[in-house]
Formats: C-alpha cells, structure tokens, sequence
C-alpha cells in the first residue's frame, strides 16, 4: 500500500483508535495493517479499506488525522446522543464542598480585619502588653500545643533570650501562629526592658 507516512506516524493514528497503549511496529506495512484493524473495528469492516487508503495516502500526519476524525464522525451518527453524560459532571462539583473550607484558610490572604488586628497586636506590644496566645484548640494545631505552652511559660516570665532560642519553621498555619506570637512577645518584652 502506498502511504506519505512513517510506521511512527501510522502508529499515533492507531493510538487514537485504541484505549490501550500500543508498541511500535516492526515497520510501515505491520503499522498499515494494525491500524486497519483497529479503524474496522471502529466504523466496520465494509468501510475501513476505502478509509485506509484515503487516510494513509494523506500528504502529512495532520490532513491523516483530520480524514481519520472525519470518518469516525461520520460513521457516528449517534454521538450527539452520548453527550447526555454532561449531565452527571455536576457530581464532581457538588462533592469538592471541603475544598471551599481549605480556600477560606486565614493565613493565604489576611483579611482587612485580620490585618488591622495584626496591627492593633503589634502596637501594643509596642507598648510593652504581651500578645493573647493563639488559639490551639483545634485539632489541626495538636502536634504544637507543647511548643505553644513552652512559648506562654517563656513570655509570662520575660525572657526574651529564651523566646529567641526556640527554632520555630513557619511552613504551615500552625508554626506562623507561634512564630508571630513569640515575635510580638519578644517586641514586647524589649518594649518594657526599653522603658525600666
């Protein structure tokens, strides 16, 4: 059969009829003759050899592959009717509901109130007043609890060398919540040392 195409080219024509991979041929007569197979398979055997010949004699892999989605098409007379399932992808957007939740998280993008009251904390300890410690109840903040204890007992006792001393890796929400506390703690530690 004559054909413009390698055995490489007639092989991604076949690949597009065919849901498994499939390994390269041998040469272009073993490539021609699987992808008659499988184009017989998919618009019948009465037509394929006419299609062959018309795809495989295309003058580049673009105007074949053009002629083969053309014949697919056409021996599809039903495919308007398959696109009913669009009607099920809904599903996939009503289950993904946690996903907000993770989107709303504080630390992505502070808020204009969260950043006021970021403020607002780093103004007071300024002033000397140390920072309330973040709340650790949920379960997500578990593993820091400890961390956070030992940053609380640090800070009711002032020392800001001690504060400085615990290594904190702010990776996730719960070690930035303990750095920024240690950090407005030591501000304002050093803001009472500045005034005595």
């Amino acid at each position: 059969m004559f054909t413009n195409l390698s055995a490489v080219q007639i092989n991604r024509l076949a690949q597009r009829l065919s849901e498994a991979p499939l390994g390269r041929s041998a040469n272009v007569a073993a490539a021609a003759d699987r992808f008659e197979r499988l184009l017989a398979a998919k618009i019948g055997a009465d037509r394929a050899p006419k299609a062959v010949k018309a795809i495989l004699s295309a003058p580049g892999l673009e105007t074949a592959a053009g002629r083969l989605a053309a014949e697919i098409d056409a021996c599809e007379p039903e495919a308007p009717a398959v696109p009913a399932p669009p009607s099920v992808a809904p599903e996939p957007i009503i289950e993904p509901a946690p996903v907000v939740e993770q989107a709303a998280e504080p630390e992505a993008r502070p808020s204009a109130p969260r950043r006021r009251r970021d403020a607002d904390l780093e103004a007071k300890a300024r002033e000397g007043e140390l920072p309330p410690p973040p709340d650790f109840s949920a379960q997500t903040h578990a593993r820091f609890r400890a961390k956070l204890a030992a940053l609380v007992e640090l800070a009711g006792r002032a020392d800001a060398t001690g504060l400085r001393a615990i290594a904190i890796n702010p990776v996730s929400s719960s070690p930035k919540a303990l750095a920024r506390y240690r950090d407005l703690a030591v501000l304002a530690i050093e803001a009472r040392e500045g005034r005595a």
